[in-house]
Parts: C-alpha cells; sequence; structure tokens
C-alpha cells in the first residue's frame, strides 16, 4: 500500500499551489476589474477636482490683481497651482498641462501734446493635455476668469451668463483700473510687465507671481493734462497733473 501513501504525499505537496494559482487568479480578476471598471471613474473624478482648484487659483490671481491696483502701492502676491491631475491608486500617472502668460494691448496713454503710447496688459491661459476628462482650460483676461474649451469659451462667475456679459465686464474693468482717485496733483497708472519666466508645462506645482513696484514721473511742464484711451474706445482725462506714479506689475509663473 505504498503506493497510496505516496500519492497522498504527492496531493498535499500539489494542493498548496493550487490554493497559491487560484488566490492569484482571484486577485489577477480583482485588480482587472479595478482596473478597467473603478479606476477610469476614479481618474475623471480626480480630474474634475483638480480642473476646480485651478479655477479657484486663477480666481484668486484675479482678486490679486485688484487689490494691486486698488492699494497702488507696491505689493507682491503669489497663487499656487498644479498643472496635471487624475494620480490615483494603482494609476499614478498624471494628466499634464500649460501655463502661459502673453502680452496684450489694452488702450493708450498721452500726456499733453505728446505722441500716445501703449499700455500693455497680459492675460493667462492654462491648457489641459492627455487629460481622463474634458479638456477645460481658463483664461484670465481684464480681470475675468473664462472657461475654454477648443476655441469657445464662457465666463466663470456665475452672475455674467453669456460671452458679451463677460466682455462688459472686461471694459469696465480696465475702465476702473485707469479711473484712479487723484491725490495731490499725483496719478497712478497701473502698467503690466512679464517677469523672466512666461510658460511652464508639465504635472507639477508652479506658482503665479504678482509683483508690484512704484516708478514716479515727475511731468513738464506742470499741471498737465493726460489722456487715457482703452481698447474699447473709451477716454479718461485727468487734468492738471504734476506727477504720474507707474505702478509696474510684473507677472511671472515659476
Amino acid at each position: 500500500m505504498n503506493w497510496k501513501k505516496d500519492l497522498r504525499e504527492k496531493d498535499d505537496a500539489v494542493s498548496p499551489v493550487i490554493a497559491l494559482m487560484l488566490i492569484l487568479a482571484i486577485l489577477a480578476t480583482c485588480l482587472a476589474v479595478y482596473t478597467t471598471t473603478y479606476v477610469p471613474g476614479l481618474k475623471q473624478q480626480d480630474e474634475i477636482t483638480h480642473s476646480g482648484e485651478v479655477k479657484l487659483a486663477f480666481e484668486r490671481f484675479a482678486s490679486d490683481i485688484d487689490n494691486v491696483i486698488a492699494l497702488g502701492k507696491p505689493a507682491v502676491y503669489t497663487e499656487v497651482l498644479e498643472l496635471g491631475g487624475g494620480d490615483v491608486p494603482l494609476s499614478p500617472t498624471k494628466s499634464s498641462g500649460t501655463i502661459e502668460i502673453e502680452e496684450i494691448k489694452i488702450g493708450t496713454y498721452q500726456i499733453g501734446t505728446e505722441t500716445p503710447l501703449d499700455l500693455d496688459g497680459v492675460q493667462i491661459t492654462y491648457t489641459p493635455s492627455f487629460t481622463a476628462w474634458e479638456k477645460q482650460g481658463y483664461l484670465y483676461k481684464n480681470g475675468v476668469v473664462w472657461i475654454t474649451k477648443d476655441e469657445k469659451r464662457t465666463p466663470s462667475a456665475l452672475k455674467w451668463y453669456t460671452v458679451d456679459d463677460g466682455l462688459k465686464q472686461e471694459n469696465k474693468t480696465i475702465e476702473t483700473w485707469y479711473s484712479p482717485t487723484v491725490s495731490d496733483s499725483v496719478l497712478i497708472i497701473p502698467q503690466f510687465f512679464i517677469g523672466d519666466n512666461s510658460e511652464i508645462t508639465g504635472s507639477t506645482n508652479v506658482k503665479l507671481r504678482v509683483n508690484a513696484t512704484i516708478t514716479d514721473q515727475n511731468l513738464y511742464p506742470t499741471s498737465t493734462n493726460v489722456k487715457l484711451t482703452t481698447a474699447n474706445g473709451t477716454v479718461i482725462t485727468h487734468n492738471d497733473i504734476n506727477k504720474i506714479r507707474w505702478l509696474n506689475i510684473e507677472v511671472s509663473v515659476e
């Protein structure tokens, strides 16, 4: 009967191997179900959350610019945002994005009878790539944050329902920026510049930085008229100005 004993011993030796193979097969099946069924939804949800965080960062940046101009004095603001999202357990690959700062013309200024010179502004765009969700980006321009997708855009603020509402708010913001209260014949004029870095692509955290400084320009002769003309044709005239206080607003990404 030794052959029966040997057979039982062989069966006992094989059983753990079969059990281990069954466990591995179950784990592999569970992992496959998780990665094919749950991971796409989890990545999309994380992308949606990330997109909302980018939107909030842009809105905070818009407030930073408004605060700098309202204060009319040196200040530094920094907003942090993440370029990519969608990293979830068992799928750590993140999407990426590009943030870019561009110079735009928002009007002209004229001192007395001198030749009009440009007033520059900035626009900032965030464009996602390799995302598991919609390729929804954002644009900051003239105080307004826009939601973008391809060539389409709409204001991010719920109080502005249409593109026309957003454009009207842009014009209103520019007029507010260049209609400051004149104190002791000193006129404060904001002027935007782009810093050393104007574009970054990746999936890591970046900082949008606003650095405002002051430069005084005495006018000769004194009591000179200064005319500001916005891009939409609105003319703002300040009379009897002795000094222009340039509010130099440098915007960069790092």
